[in-house]
């Protein structure tokens, strides 16, 4: 607050304190100081007396990019139990966010071509946020599964990162089932090569490969617009197969494993909550540098305190003048 109206204000607090004790007769000096002393007391809190003092700004540099399988295989439902895949990459998300809050993050997801879902953020909420609408792609329009689709833009997109932030570092968390399915759909598309994963690895500080599905496998529902709430869901056929079945996606260990071996990672199957939780903090914890800065800046500490207990003091005495005058009044009335 500006010096001259913290002047203004006590100014105009100490006159009205002053003709307020002048109204009463007799005039008393006590009432001017009590009166006075609470104009004081409320114009110190409102001023806000501080002592200085220093705390520590921290900036973490690790960025966390998450690599999420969007295919329609990942709405097979045989996440843990009979959960659509997609309902486990949401839960391991939010492990990771809790493992590591002060990280940043970036989101890439892939279907029939990869894009950047979310850009570069710490806030936290918006992770959330995004995760929560997230779907699988809308069945009329798949081009099929391939889980090395997004290595190739991955690359590109760490490695002009890099560039612009040298300072920082990056763990890799890749969410997909491996399947490879459909693949005379990709004609136009870019099913992506497997070595493009090993553009990505000298970006990484870090990662993990998490799979997702079983062997015996799972049904998709088909997604289509305007259809979310549907009470008579209906599943994606395979139509190879004589009668034309529900189609079952199956998880491909030895695509996820290869995938975490051309990245330098490990792999888990979901749902692993601890590993996945390790995998997390020890990540960012064991990046090349954990904050850009641990500068020490000026800060103030308010006190408030002395002045909240001088004006409960005089408030107090204030009550008990007035109730005594109160009761002399009807004292005098009375007779």
């Amino acid at each position: 607050m500006p010096v001259y109206l913290v002047v203004v204000i006590a100014a105009a607090c100490l006159f009205f304190s002053w003709w307020s004790a002048r109204r009463h007769q007799p005039f008393r000096t006590s009432d001017l100081v009590r009166r006075g002393g609470i104009s004081l007391a409320l114009l110190s809190i409102l001023v806000g007396p501080s002592i200085p003092g220093e705390a520590q700004k921290v900036t973490t540099n690790v960025e966390v990019w998450l690599a999420i399988d969007r295919t329609g295989s990942m709405a097979a439902e045989d996440w843990d139990g009979s959960k659509p895949r997609l309902d486990g990459v949401r839960h391991d998300v939010e492990t990771i966010l809790t493992a590591a809050p002060g990280a940043r993050y970036r989101i890439v997801t892939w279907d029939s071509e990869a894009d950047t879902g979310l850009p570069l953020t710490t806030d936290l909420g918006a992770v959330r946020s995004f995760m929560s609408t997230l779907t699988h792609e809308v069945s009329s329009t798949s081009r099929g599964s391939s889980p090395d689709r997004p290595a190739a833009y991955l690359a590109e997109e760490m490695q002009a990162a890099a560039k612009k932030h040298p300072e920082n570092t990056r763990v890799l968390f890749v969410f997909t089932d491996g399947e490879t399915s459909n693949s005379d759909a990709w004609r136009g598309v870019g099913a992506g090569e497997s070595d493009d994963w090993k553009k990505v690895q000298p970006e990484l500080s870090g990662g993990l490969v998490i799979g997702y599905g079983t062997e015996k496998g799972g049904r998709m529902k088909v997604s289509a617009l305007g259809q979310e709430n549907s009470k008579t869901p209906e599943y994606i056929k395979d139509y190879s197969q004589a009668g034309t079945p529900d189609a079952i996606s199956k998880i491909d260990v030895a695509k996820l494993n290869q995938i975490a071996s051309q990245l330098g990672v490990d792999m888990v199957r979901s749902p692993s909550d601890s590993a996945i939780r390790d995998a997390a903090s020890s990540s960012v914890s064991n990046a090349r540098n954990i904050a850009d800065s641990r500068d020490m800046i000026q800060t103030s500490r308010y006190i408030l305190w002395p002045s909240a207990l001088v004006l409960t003091v005089l408030m107090a005495w204030e009550a008990a003048i007035f109730a005594g005058r109160v009761h002399a009044l009807r004292r005098t009335r009375a007779i």
